[in-house]
């Protein structure tokens, strides 16, 4: 299979470094413009299936790339239910403390991280064998972008999941035999 990862485009509280979580912030006009740029380069991948989370910023970030109404959603997918802390600026929020896979806290009712990369884990095995000789497009968030990295390329030996960023609509190839 190959698995081509993309983090939704830019929505305002994107902009304005909040935290979004499982609030349901549509795009913003920049990050409509450049799925729309992007859109070429996801047609030139060849396309069998295309999942997205049901939040809108994904949703409509999928249905902008590839023009589908066979756009299939997946609550397992959405983004990190992110707590007390959604609409706060990114920068009051420990982010080492809430991805560190060993510590697991749940503080400020955070979805603990070893409860979201069970969830994510589950989406990833089903696909593997419902999709195994597809091109798939999955259509998602920061945080669940890098939990499929980290389950597919390796959990650091210190547990600390805080260590790469994905920026806006990067797509992320994965070859998976």
């Amino acid at each position: 299979m190959n698995l081509y990862v993309v983090r939704h485009g830019e929505t305002i509280w994107n902009k304005y470094n909040k935290v979004q979580g499982i609030t349901d912030i549509p795009l913003s006009e920049k990050g409509i413009e450049e799925a729309k740029s992007l859109k070429k380069i996801v047609e030139s991948l060849y396309i069998d299936v295309v999942i997205s989370s049901p939040l809108k910023r994904a949703l409509d970030t999928a249905k902008i790339l590839t023009g589908s109404i066979n756009i299939n959603t997946d609550d397992r997918i959405k983004e990190r239910s992110w707590g007390l802390n959604e609409g706060a600026n990114i920068s009051d929020v420990d982010s080492v403390d809430c991805w560190d896979v060993i510590l697991n806290t749940k503080v400020q009712n955070i979805e603990c991280i070893q409860d979201f990369m069970y969830r994510v884990s589950s989406f990833i095995e089903d696909i593997k064998v419902r999709y195994k000789d597809r091109n798939v497009l999955v259509v998602t968030h920061s945080a669940v972008s890098r939990v499929i990295h980290y389950l597919l390329e390796g959990i650091p030996e210190d547990g600390d999941l805080s260590k790469i960023d994905i920026p806006n609509l990067r797509i992320i190839e994965y070859k998976i035999n």
